[in-house]
């Protein structure tokens, strides 16, 4: 696997996203799943914002709060839950 993600094209990137996704969480139960999502998604928010500068860092967070907004919507409303 290519760790220098910032050097393949976005594509490439989701392809790649696409294949791993599944994989790492085959086999998970949720709450394995949630375990790994809290331990996880702090480390790599932190190794994302420590190199920006405010402004991206800004960018990111605001983004970051648009799309946790959105998955709200889509797993914890009425329409969400009858998709589930």
């Amino acid at each position: 696997m290519e760790f220098m993600m910032g050097r393949m094209s976005k594509e490439k990137k989701e392809n790649m996203m696409e294949e791993m996704m599944p994989k790492m969480m085959e086999g998970m139960g949720s709450r394995d799943m949630m375990e790994t999502m809290h331990e996880m998604m702090p480390r790599m928010m932190e190794n994302c914002l420590t190199p920006m500068s405010e402004e991206q860092r800004r960018n990111m967070l605001t983004f970051c709060r648009k799309m946790l907004g959105e998955m709200e919507e889509k797993f914890l409303t009425q329409k969400g839950e009858a998709n589930s």
